[in-house]
């Protein structure tokens, strides 16, 4: 009874303290931080309206010797696939022009949540030019589920690349948290967190057909909240087999490895081949280099802008960035993010007013 006693007594005290002065969610505990800083969520997306125009010049003026990242070097481009966490070429990075890049390292195995840390550490360091994911869950026990809730409470912009298939791989089909399909394990737990955070999540799926395919179908349709990206979806695949599920799940993007189609030589198709595809979804399509896999970086990244010069100005725009950083731009602060800003509210200014999204809030909190 005593201790009842004593709890609601708290209770009451706690209540007055925010009534009086405010208080934000738990910190640690029973922690609440006082409220000094008023922050508003901002995650409205405004792309640069100006930029298919630019496109249209940067045509205009191509020479036919210079390479195309010259061209296009004031087109932004997002990298959304690249395990080089730690090991960034940044002087290869800032000469082919990529703009931001979406670091991890290992994918689904323990020393994966080693990298996670690195791609953190990347981020901190070089936050105009990284956007931090993770991939070291484990999709079998509970504790994954917390260490995908810890991490984007953090600040973590993404999720993956997660093995939730793989056969073929000879590097993902041994890993010890791989999936099946995409449904396996707690999998679907890790969407809810991903809608709910709006966070993006990138998946490996080997073979792209069969019992695969049929899980992400059944990931997409469970969890139509949940903006699913199908890494590297045209290696050993066909135009039409994407085009199918575009047709059916609007919550699918299709990261387009474009080294492996154009340098691979297991690679039955062309660049060109892929064009009428992107033109007609291209909302849903984003540029990936998989760290140059198999093809090195340097052709990932040129084999992007030889894609750039066959599309549209509209759609070239849309998959080189614009995609890619609508996910980024529209992910609200965290409830942890505004805590440590009310922390450090003596800096910041007592009473100053902030809009802020999640990547904002990163990058203030750096500061």
């Amino acid at each position: 009874m005593k201790w009842n006693g004593l709890k609601r007594g708290f209770s009451i005290s706690l209540l007055a303290c925010c009534l009086l002065y405010g208080c934000d969610n738990k910190v640690d505990g029973n922690q609440y931080v006082e409220k000094k800083v008023n922050i508003v969520t901002v995650t409205e997306y405004k792309p640069d309206e100006n930029m298919v125009e630019k496109v249209k010049e940067m045509r205009k003026n191509k020479k036919s010797d210079e390479p195309l990242y010259k061209v296009y070097k004031d087109l932004p481009l997002i990298d959304v696939h690249n395990h080089q966490a730690s090991e960034f070429p940044t002087s290869t990075y800032e000469e082919l022009g990529v703009d931001k890049t979406v670091i991890f390292g290992n994918i689904s195995e323990p020393a994966a949540m080693n990298t996670d840390r690195l791609a953190w550490d990347d981020f901190k360091l070089r936050p105009d030019l990284i956007y931090p994911s993770f991939a070291g869950i484990n999709i079998y026990d509970k504790e994954g589920i917390k260490y995908t809730k810890d991490n984007l409470e953090k600040g973590y912009l993404a999720i993956g690349e997660l093995a939730a298939a793989s056969t073929y791989s000879p590097v993902v089909s041994i890993l010890p948290w791989k999936g099946e399909d995409p449904t396996s394990g707690n999998l679907g737990e890790i969407y809810n967190l991903a809608a709910k955070y709006k966070v993006p999540v990138l998946l490996h799926i080997d073979p792209p057909g069969g019992a695969p395919i049929e899980g992400l179908k059944m990931a997409l349709t469970e969890h139509p909240q949940t903006n699913i990206i199908f890494g590297h979806a045209n290696v050993a695949n066909s135009p039409d087999r994407i085009k199918e599920l575009l047709a059916k799940y609007d919550n699918l993007y299709i990261d387009f490895f474009a080294g492996y189609t154009k340098y691979d030589e297991s690679s039955q198709y062309k660049l060109k081949d892929f064009i009428p595809l992107m033109e007609k979804y291209p909302d849903k399509f984003v540029f990936g280099t998989d760290g140059g896999f198999g093809v090195g970086y340097d052709n990932a990244v040129n084999a992007i802008y030889e894609t750039i010069d066959l599309l549209t100005p509209d759609t070239a725009v849309k998959v080189a960035y614009q995609n890619y950083q609508k996910l980024i731009e529209t992910q609200p602060p965290t409830i942890t993010q505004m805590n440590k800003i009310q922390k450090y509210a003596d800096k910041i200014g007592n009473n100053k007013t902030l809009k802020l999204n999640k990547r904002m809030a990163n990058e203030l909190l750096f500061r």
